[in-house]
């Protein structure tokens, strides 16, 4: 079904609209679980390169820096799937993903699977990618399945521990493990004021990859806003920090994903 999407949030205080088209989907999880999900493609019958995009925490599949990333995708010919986590959708306000993600990993492959199962996707040429606790699921998706091309890390969460608490030192290699045998290429995008990524650590991180890392810090903190900044200022440097986001993150898949 073709719809129009309305996400209405708060970033730093400041209330915004913001409205897509897309084609909403429902998607079905082994364990039984109805996903909210929607699909963009390009115009044409593909098959499309495909990004399936996993949102933060309680973050979902609307708001800017996952919705952006989505339309400049399709507008470079990929497809991209994006969805909420099923804990998102049965509580907004008070639910939690599971202790060892794995309900969460169930989720995110599910998505895949059904991208796959579309004739308009190219399954040689598919990535996945997350926003903060998605990227945690996400790298685990991208060891899990070799068949997935490349991955896409925005806002990881690299000092501060997802799955317990940890100290910043061991927090990267615990939520992105394996990072010196991952050969695909992978891509990092920070904001310079995110509390839960230094800089500096995700480059070091970043560094100790075995194939391609592309590193990329943007302004604004873990929803790339800027919290100095109050009313249109402060609209306009998150708006120009999410678009720069949206063009890294284009730029990197038609790199990594082309023929």
């Amino acid at each position: 079904m073709r719809k129009l999407f309305v996400a209405i949030s708060a970033v730093a205080g400041i209330f915004f609209i913001q409205t897509t088209s897309a084609d909403e989907i429902r998607v079905k999880t082994a364990r039984g679980i109805i996903l909210e999900a929607v699909v963009d493609f390009p115009d044409g019958k593909g098959p499309f390169p495909t990004l399936v995009l996993a949102p933060g925490q309680a973050y979902h599949l609307g708001l800017p820096v996952i919705a952006q990333t989505a339309h400049k995708l399709v507008e470079q010919g990929f497809a991209v799937y994006r969805f909420n986590w099923a804990y998102y959708t049965r509580d907004q306000r008070a639910g939690q993903p599971s202790d060892d993600l794995a309900a969460e990993l169930q989720d995110l492959l599910a998505v895949v699977d059904f991208a796959r199962a579309d004739s308009r996707v190219d399954r040689s040429r598919l990535a996945v990618g997350g926003k903060s606790l998605g990227s945690v699921v996400a790298w685990q998706a991208l060891a899990k399945d070799k068949a997935i091309r490349a991955g896409l890390f925005l806002t990881p969460v690299c000092s501060q521990g997802v799955l317990k608490d940890v100290s910043a030192e061991i927090a990267a290699a615990q939520n992105y493990p394996g990072i010196s045998i991952e050969k695909r290429p992978i891509a990092l995008v920070s904001g310079d004021q995110d509390p839960l990524c230094s800089a500096a650590l995700l480059y070091r991180f970043a560094s100790s990859a075995a194939g391609l890392a592309r590193v990329a810090v943007v302004g604004g903190d873990h929803g790339f806003g800027n919290r100095s900044l109050n009313g249109p200022s402060a609209d306009a440097a998150r708006d120009r920090n999410v678009s720069a986001v949206a063009q890294l993150s284009a730029n990197f898949l038609k790199d990594t994903l082309s023929p």
